[in-house]
């Protein structure tokens, strides 16, 4: 997948303003065969994070070969941007987080939003806070969906509050139609 997609961000707009020198964590989240997971470059602790919910063994022969292209797409475009900056990138380690487990086969892609929330490059309370219970995992889900749905930048806002608002209605006729019988 990164084979064929344009990386070079270096004359993008919104790059301009990324400061290298600011920032520890570089997240990286990558799809295979519709499971997510999350590559994590962590410059403070000097380490290639790869965080996988589902925990696959298998890491060293179908994941890591994956994440040592991302690993180098990442160091590439640092070098060139923030050549002043000194990373000894040939320190660094890997490290495969193998604590959490989902407890379904589709929530890795909450697993990522979460980890990117609040990943600090080891566990901390809002990583181990009982998110093997669906329920959790779901409240969060619907949470996102709010959130996307009623931000202010939101071009469909407007839109899709009108047919929320009709869907509703349309429910409480049949409710009502249904007590009356």
């Amino acid at each position: 997948y990164y084979d064929k997609v344009d990386l070079d961000i270096t004359n993008k707009e919104w790059a301009k303003n990324l400061s290298f020198t600011e920032c520890n964590l570089w997240f990286f989240p990558y799809c295979d065969n519709k499971h997510y997971i999350m590559i994590c470059v962590n410059i403070k602790a000097e380490r290639f994070e790869v965080l996988d919910s589902l925990r696959h063994k298998d890491f060293e022969k179908y994941y890591k070969p994956m994440a040592v292209r991302v690993v180098q797409y990442a160091i590439n475009y640092m070098k060139t941007q923030f050549a002043d900056k000194t990373v000894w990138w040939e320190r660094f380690t890997w490290f495969n987080l193998e604590k959490v487990t989902q407890p379904d086969q589709i929530s890795c892609g909450m697993y990522i939003i979460r980890w990117m929330r609040h990943w600090e490059g080891k566990y901390n309370s809002a990583l181990t806070k009982d998110w093997k219970r669906i329920d959790l995992i779901n409240e969060e889900r619907e949470c996102l969906m709010l959130d996307i749905i009623l931000d202010e930048e939101n071009l469909e806002r407007e839109r899709i509050m009108k047919e929320a608002t009709k869907y509703c209605n349309m429910k409480n006729k049949k409710k009502d139609l249904k007590e009356r019988r």
